[in-house]
């Protein structure tokens, strides 16, 4: 259907007949872009003309195309701050002329909760207003008051002037109950004390109220800075997951309220309205905002946008919320304006229901129906398939929880075969907590965990496999309850953490040691990409190294799962990791080098490669293009890559690759690298520019390396030397480390492609562009120095051993010996390529 034209509009929408018949305008003064303040009346008059008018223009400009619903709810939103900025300086002019002026002004703020704070006004919302203040002393007028008495009369004549009926209508409604302690608190509230309020008295619903805080008029830093103070406590520092206690029984209230037969027709209280949406995504804030800022924006479409830009919801479930969010605000903007009341119920006469169906596009009152029974059974599904959780179902066996004197009876009918030293870690445990200033409700959520614990593995082979590192795990979470009622509340979530703990101990005791990296391991929606790296803050660099160690061992842990789960092979775990160190070495450069820091990075070995493996170090050589090298700024970022941190180092650095080794300067020149590849390198240090690739820094440096790499890897070498010279390192190597069988294997296969790269790369210099092992197997077998099958043989080796040596670091148990058929396979080609000895 064709958008409504003005007078269509008009003749169908109750409120803005009236409104335009009052204020003497012609609907087609919607389609103009005519003020709708008009100064020359009374403020009383002046207010409600511009919000009035002001109003229906803006829906009426949705309506017909000319903006979205997200749009519709900045524009009211910033109409009703200028009402608010014209009432509060009418207040403060009527206070002043009885009172005086407050020493230093007033400074007060005004705080916007609810739809303002969030920039998403309907067309009637309540304005949900929040009062504070950082002035002192008392007035000068000749009957002087405090501060607080001062600003509290403001604040009268301001609500009086936005709210009081008047021949005119009333500008907006005005609900100032969030304050603390709602309607029995003071009006207006120091900063420093509202701050005292939230650490002491703050409750889980207020944390939800605080989400959409934004200055709405007044004095906006002083706003601002409450907002800042009281971010810890909307958005705590770890994952809330205790907040689903606080959740569970919000959704209930919700869920009873929506269910009331009065409630059918309300399209925001009702079922699959839009309270139901809005929790679903306001948990997510809550729960994740304080490690992940980008959550912490008002509005509905900004946090789904977060979220989804997070991953914390799929592309699908996004979509289909945003379009129920836009249908459902839109209609609710339509049925206040045709019925020119602030209700959200479907009207039930035919002629509205007509109306607001074509405002919408749709044919008729029954489509409309339809369409909206459509969006909220979809609401519906999604808000009970996310709060809704089947209750943990108790072990068969009675739960050795506490443990007593039958325990080890206990572990025996629930399948341990070694109940002894089960018995004792248990005991270990209760003895431990015991002795734990633990709060009463985290020693409730303990005993509501630990039946549900063994109910998970009693079924399970070998039920004493990994069990002393879950209780590892719970020892080291129970003084954080909030993940004990995570692990409790998510059954789902405990199947995971069970199933991991017993194949992988290496993943167990990373997460033991950083509780934190649960929601790595536990989210589903995250899968095994790497998370974002966190923003550097140059002003606070120990927080943001402790931020960086915490994205590192979150990719390690998304990385070791996604080997694990078969969804990340050994190539593209080596390249996951590789993308890993980058970002820590940028983020890091961030905070340790400055604008005359010109630093190039030269990764070597595995991270030239792309090939890193999770006990990788970082080979490094740095260099600059001229002038004083930055030696400072290069120890700077060594020494945070090396610093201890919670979760241990980011990476160790080796920079012994550097010109001259340890004898040789941190950084070199480009020229004088040039040079000493050219006149002084040994033919292992040409073996090692293999591999080599910048990782950070200058581009014209960058290109100045490529170019002496080329040209030193193109260079024409004697076969019988330069194989020579190779057999002999690789020989050293065997003699200055012990090396495993797997170990051994990759690196002959290695050191063959090598030898290959360096004798072929002056007639097939396109070889110089394959730094990692399959690619470079691949490239030797193009170009005839190797033949196909020698080439396939050896990826598949490569495939299997890496594969191997992946398995032995992360999987439980002792690892079973390499099979010698790969062992021989090595040796095989290690001879055909190098001779025998």
């Amino acid at each position: 259907m064709s958008p409504p034209t003005p007078q269509t509009f008009a003749a169908h929408a109750a409120y803005a007949s009236e409104a335009l018949r009052h204020w003497g305008v012609g609907a087609e003064w919607l389609d103009g872009d005519g003020p709708a303040d008009d100064p020359g009346l009374p403020i009383e008059a002046r207010l409600r003309r511009r919000r009035q008018l002001g109003s229906l223009r803006i829906l009426y400009h949705e309506l017909s195309g000319r903006h979205d619903v997200e749009a519709t709810g900045r524009a009211l939103s910033s109409l009703a701050r200028g009402c608010l900025d014209d009432a509060l300086a009418e207040a403060r002019a009527r206070v002043t002329e009885r009172f005086g002026e407050l020493p230093g002004g007033p400074r007060l703020a005004i705080l916007a909760l609810g739809k303002l704070g969030g920039d998403e006004v309907n067309f009637n919302s309540d304005l949900d207003l929040v009062f504070v203040h950082d002035a002192q002393g008392e007035s000068d007028g000749r009957r002087s008051l405090s501060a607080r008495d001062w600003l509290t009369r403001v604040v009268r004549e301001l609500t009086g002037l936005m709210e009081s009926v008047t021949a005119q209508g009333r500008v907006w409604v005005v609900d100032t109950r969030l304050r603390p302690f709602g309607q029995s608190g003071a009006l207006v509230w120091s900063v420093d004390a509202m701050e005292q309020y939230f650490v002491n008295e703050g409750r889980a619903w207020e944390r939800y109220a605080w989400l959409k805080a934004g200055v709405a008029a007044g004095d906006v830093e002083i706003g601002q800075d409450l907002i800042e103070r009281l971010s810890p406590f909307v958005f705590r520092r770890y994952l809330d997951y205790g907040l689903f206690d606080n959740l569970r029984e919000l959704h209930a209230e919700i869920d009873r309220k929506s269910r009331r037969e009065d409630l059918a027709d309300d399209i925001k209280r009702g079922p699959g309205g839009i309270r139901e949406l809005e929790f679903l995504i306001q948990s997510l804030q809550l729960l994740r905002g304080g490690r992940d800022p980008s959550l912490r924006v008002g509005g509905f479409l900004p946090a789904l946008r977060a979220a989804a830009d997070l991953r914390l919801l799929s592309v699908d479930e996004t979509a289909t919320l945003e379009a129920a969010y836009r249908f459902l605000r839109t209609l609710e903007n339509c049925i206040q304006a045709a019925t020119g009341r602030q209700t959200q119920r479907m009207p039930d006469a035919a002629e509205p229901l007509a109306a607001i169906a074509g405002w919408m596009g749709l044919a008729n009152g029954r489509a409309l129906q339809d369409r909206l029974e459509d969006v909220r059974r979809t609401v519906r599904r999604a808000f009970q398939a996310r709060f809704e959780t089947q209750p943990a179902s108790p072990p068969a066996t009675a739960a050795p929880w506490p443990p007593g004197e039958e325990v080890e009876q206990r572990l025996v009918a629930l399948g341990f075969e070694a109940p002894e030293p089960a018995a004792a870690a248990l005991r270990r445990l209760a003895e431990r907590l015991g002795r734990r200033p633990l709060s009463a409700e985290a020693r409730r959520r303990l005993d509501r965990l630990m039946p549900a614990l063994f109910a998970r593995i009693e079924d399970l082979p070998e039920p004493d496999a990994g069990f002393d590192d879950l209780l590892g795990l719970i020892e080291t979470i129970a003084q954080r309850s909030a993940y004990l009622s995570l692990l409790h509340e998510r059954p789902e979530t405990l199947d995971r953490t069970v199933r991991v703990f017993r194949r992988t101990d290496r993943v167990a005791r990373w997460v033991i040691d950083s509780p934190q990296l649960l929601d790595d391991l536990l989210d589903p929606v995250n899968g095994f990409e790497l998370p974002e790296p966190p923003q550097m803050l140059i002003e606070d660099v120990e927080s943001s190294l402790n931020a960086l160690a915490r994205f590192r061992q979150a990719g390690y842990v998304r990385t070791a799962l996604g080997q694990l789960d078969g969804g990340l092979d050994r190539r593209a775990a080596g390249r996951q990791l590789t993308r890993l160190a980058e970002a820590v070495l940028d983020a890091v450069a961030q905070l340790t080098l400055t604008e005359a820091d010109e630093v190039t990075m030269i990764g070597y070995g595995n991270l030239g490669a792309g090939e890193l493996h999770y006990s990788s170090d970082l080979d490094l050589v740095f260099l600059h293009a001229d002038g004083d090298p930055p030696r400072r700024g290069i120890q700077r970022l060594i020494n945070a890559l090396q610093l201890p941190l919670p979760g241990g180092r980011l990476y160790e650095v080796d920079t012994r690759l550097r010109p001259n080794g340890n004898a040789g300067l941190l950084v070199s020149s480009i020229d004088h690298f040039a040079r000493y590849q050219d006149d002084e390198a040994w033919t292992w240090e040409h073996q090692a520019l293999v591999r080599a690739r910048a990782v950070y820094g200058d581009p014209t440096t960058i290109e100045r390396f490529e170019a002496i790499r080329r040209q030193v890897l193109c260079r024409p070498r004697d076969p019988d030397a330069t194989r020579a010279a190779l057999a002999e390192m690789r020989e050293r190597q065997r003699r200055q480390r012990e090396e495993s069988e797997i170990r051994r294997i990759l690196g002959h296969l290695q050191f063959t492609a090598e030898l290959g790269i360096l004798l072929q790369a002056h007639r097939t210099p396109t070889l110089c562009q394959q730094r990692g092992l399959t690619g470079q197997l691949n490239a030797l077998a193009d170009c005839g120095w190797l033949d196909r099958e020698l080439a396939t043989t050896m990826i598949e080796l490569q495939a299997e051993a890496s594969a191997l040596r992946d398995r032995d670091f992360l999987e439980r148990g002792e690892p079973p010996p390499t099979p010698d058929r790969l062992i021989d396979a090595a040796e095989a080609v290690w001879t055909r390529v190098f001779g025998a000895g």
